[in-house]
């Protein structure tokens, strides 16, 4: 499960788009009911799977690349979570800072795009 949520997220980047937690949901057909708070928690733990094995590698956290679909495009607080917990700064801060969400998605498009980074990368799970 978790490699094939990897590989979408990638295809996402590379269409340099993001796509919605129901999207995500839908087109992978995980099964989630997200008015089930554990299957909220669940689609967050596999991302932040994807995004702490990213990370470790030294490459953009692909869970930027999720959001929630009512009102502006953002990530759940989860994902701003596990940015407190990898790079040490306030999630709360990270969250506010817009500029920097933008930046997240933008780093996952530009590194994703390069031939040779998705070459070399795409099956590293």
């Amino acid at each position: 499960m978790i490699k094939d949520i990897r590989y979408k997220l990638i295809e996402l980047a590379r269409q340099k788009t993001t796509w919605t937690y129901s999207q995500l949901n839908e087109q992978l057909e995980l099964g989630l009911n997200f008015n089930n708070v554990l299957d909220r928690d669940l689609i967050g733990e596999w991302l932040g799977e994807v995004s702490v094995h990213e990370y470790r590698k030294g490459r953009p956290l692909l869970s930027a690349l999720i959001t929630h679909k009512l009102g502006k495009r953002e990530q759940g607080d989860g994902f701003y979570k596990l940015c407190e917990s990898l790079l040490g700064k306030d999630w709360e801060d990270l969250k506010a800072d817009k500029n920097w969400e933008n930046k997240m998605i933008a780093d996952c498009y530009t590194f994703w795009l390069e031939p040779d980074n998705y070459k070399k990368y795409k099956n590293d799970y």
